[in-house]
């Protein structure tokens, strides 16, 4: 490729930004570092009542937070701009214009009820409908119409019996003809661009040479080729990627993971493990490499490796990544640091208290570690912070009975009897304890944990109890156990 890479990113600050343009944005960054090309950041906000600068602040926030560093764009500027298509309505004027000294273009002084009885006479036929109003009108209808207050929509006059054909990089040969294309509207009546006539004339301004997007925009495609042709403009090479679908292979619902992006980060998420999950939803590197710093997805990537068929989201695969990028791709340090906000979250623990009692607070965290699918997780260790926790009934139901509550009662005494009450003291107790009753020690662990921490589940329980600390581990077992004698008097 002799010729600079241009790619762009184009969202519209009409809702959140979610895990598919996330994706989007991720393979267009790709692709442009993969060819040291351009990654262009251009806010598409020509719907002026649901667009809001609030929502640009989420995609502008949410790239910066995945690290998909954009080179021109909002906050970043460059030759091109401006780069809010609301900042560019005298230029797409200006094009349209041109078609309509040219005769490619007109203006459309229907109202909307008679398209929409147009439409459903058309529909209740079985015919396909395209709307085409050229000269329909006489200039006497189109003045008497203007004085009723109709204002008009520019409608693209498209060719008669022609044949649209692109090669799209992922799905091969697409094709069109206009008898099936509608005279469609490039100019609204409140004098707006619509989304296929602005998107032609910014990627030709801004040099854009490969549109990668969503493959719901491959049914547009051919209405913007007409727009090039008709412009004289050099067309882009496109490459529409697949739908991302929840495992029961339906459009992805925020329950399955339609989240904001911002959502993933306040939930916990690292975003080197989010950018590598991503990176794999429609994309393979080749052979059985899934985990990917950024620098090896983007030697690796290439458009031609995205397979056409449609993603499947698998949030246990994310979370077993995360779960692995918290454990092995950060250190210590940067651990401990990311960990803290959750921590405050939780409600239990203060920065006052924190400081206090870092070293400590520290151990608890990195003990927890392993088991954090989320940094979010942090607020299961709550039985390190505070008594007053909810017991999980199931595993309390379990192990309240005569043999466990007996066992843990008489080993109860044995704790009280150990001076150092660390880990490794705490264990050597407990096997000897078991091995003097002949019985296996997960008789015994099980609901001592479950006594102490009110879960079956944990990091190690002799940890665990030191951490917790000698006196405290003793009163939630006496409670336990006091509740149950009460209970069965």
């Amino acid at each position: 490729m002799n010729k600079e890479i241009r790619v762009r990113i184009a969202p519209s600050p009409t809702g959140f930004f979610h895990i598919g343009s996330a994706r989007t944005a991720l393979y267009n960054y790709l692709f442009a570092r993969h060819h040291n090309g351009k990654f262009i950041l251009r806010i598409e906000d020509t719907d002026l009542t649901r667009s809001s600068r609030g929502m640009t602040r989420v995609i502008l926030d949410s790239l910066n937070w995945l690290g998909l560093d954009w080179d021109e764009g909002p906050e970043k500027g460059g030759e091109y701009g401006p780069y809010f298509q609301s900042e560019r309505k005298e230029i797409y004027n200006d094009y349209a214009r041109k078609l309509i000294e040219q005769n490619k273009a007109y203006w459309c002084y229907c109202t909307q009820e008679e398209i929409e009885k147009e439409r459903a006479e058309f529909f209740n036929k079985k015919m396909n409908w395209q709307h085409r109003c050229r000269e329909k009108f006489s200039a006497e209808e189109i003045n008497k119409r203007k004085n009723a207050g109709i204002v008009p929509a520019l409608r693209f006059a498209v060719p008669l019996e022609k044949l649209i054909s692109f090669t799209d990089i992922i799905h091969g040969i697409v094709e069109k003809n206009t008898t099936d294309i509608e005279d469609f509207v490039i100019i609204k009546s409140d004098g707006m661009p619509t989304y296929n006539f602005a998107c032609v004339i910014d990627d030709f301004l801004m040099k854009i040479n490969y549109v990668i997007r969503g493959v719901e925009h491959i049914a547009n495609t051919p209405k913007q080729i007409l727009l090039y042709d008709a412009f004289n403009m050099p067309t882009p090479a496109f490459a529409h990627l697949p739908v991302i679908l929840g495992k029961d292979k339906k459009k992805l619902s925020k329950r399955l993971g339609a989240r904001s992006v911002l959502e993933y980060r306040d939930e916990g998420y690292l975003s080197d493990a989010l950018v590598n999950f991503l990176a794999l939803l429609g994309w393979s590197p080749g052979g059985d490499e899934e985990i990917m710093s950024r620098d090896r997805m983007v030697e690796l990537f290439s458009l031609e490796r995205i397979n056409p068929a449609n993603a499947v989201y698998d949030e246990a695969k994310l979370e077993w990544l995360n779960n692995h990028y918290i454990i092995n791709r950060i250190d210590q340090e940067r651990f401990l640091e990311n960990l803290k906000p959750f921590l405050f979250s939780t409600g239990y623990v203060t920065e006052e208290g924190y400081k206090n009692k870092k070293e400590w607070f520290d151990r608890v965290c990195l003990l927890m570690r392993p088991r954090l699918k989320v940094l979010k997780d942090i607020a299961k260790a709550k039985y390190f912070f505070t008594d007053d926790f909810e017991y999980e009934t199931e595993s309390l139901k379990k192990y309240l009975n005569d043999k466990s509550v007996s066992l843990v009662r008489e080993f109860k005494n044995k704790l009280e009897e150990i001076k150092d009450f660390a880990a490794k003291n705490i264990e050597e107790d407990l096997r000897d304890f078991c091995s003097h009753k002949q019985i296996k020690a997960k008789e015994l662990i099980h609901p001592l944990r479950v006594y102490i921490t009110g879960t079956e589940v944990g990091p190690g329980l002799f940890e665990t109890m030191e951490l917790i600390g000698k006196e405290k581990c003793i009163k939630r077992i006496s409670t336990i156990i006091e509740k149950y004698e009460y209970r069965n008097e």
